[in-house]
């Protein structure tokens, strides 16, 4: 018993280490990683026996939805548009490097790319990535519960920050903070899954607005 105990611990580890790796630029693995987290995922689950509601995704309610809409919107006009240029410019001088979508100004068929984008892998993906799973997994494996909750959230900002190295230091700034803010929202809503998502998708929704006015 102890000893299936002890492999059980080893590939709770070596899962862990693979899923914060695989986002990291340096592997530039890009689309394929959402693939092979999929992958990791589907058969951990299949072997450890949990369901969907393991990860987040439970049952919602009316007056959360609202909750969550209404932070959706401040928090994606507010950082969009003013925190997150007025914290980047303060910090190193410059907002993040978002050449590669510049052509979305004035393009709607662009802009709506990237709105589903947004909402299926920032949306939906990410949170259910960074914050379902991989909370889940990293609280199975930290013993104190006054930390659980600080470490697994900049356990995973960190990652989640250093997967935007593509847009500049100031987008790994911006990230990390967005993830530490999107962490304590998870908190927040007792682990649900559903206004997490739904908040990083209208966030994103205002970036893509931001991009098409060229703002």
């Amino acid at each position: 018993m102890e000893t299936k105990y002890k492999y059980r611990r080893t590939f709770d580890y070596l899962e862990i280490i693979v899923l914060l790796t695989l986002p990291l630029p340096f592997l530039n693995l890009n689309i394929f990683y959402i693939l092979i987290v999929l992958t990791i995922v589907g058969f951990s689950k299949y072997l450890r026996h949990e369901r969907w509601r393991n990860y987040g995704f439970n049952s919602t309610n009316k007056r959360n939805l609202v909750v969550a809409i209404v932070v959706g919107v401040i928090f994606g006009i507010s950082d969009n548009y003013f925190l997150e240029p007025f914290l980047t410019k303060l910090l190193v001088g410059k907002t993040p490097d978002l050449s590669a979508l510049q052509d979305t100004k004035g393009n709607i068929k662009k802009a709506l790319i990237l709105l589903v984008i947004g909402w299926l892998v920032g949306g939906f993906f990410e949170e259910f990535f960074f914050r379902g799973y991989l909370f889940n997994r990293i609280n199975s494996v930290i013993h104190s519960i006054k930390l659980q909750k600080w470490i697994v959230i900049i356990i995973t900002s960190i990652v989640f920050a250093f997967a935007h190295a593509y847009q500049d230091l100031a987008g790994i700034i911006s990230a990390f903070y967005f993830s530490v803010i999107m962490g304590l929202l998870y908190f927040y809503f007792k682990k649900n899954i559903w206004y997490v998502v739904l908040i990083h998708g209208i966030y994103d929704t205002f970036g893509v607005l931001m991009l098409y006015t060229g703002w």
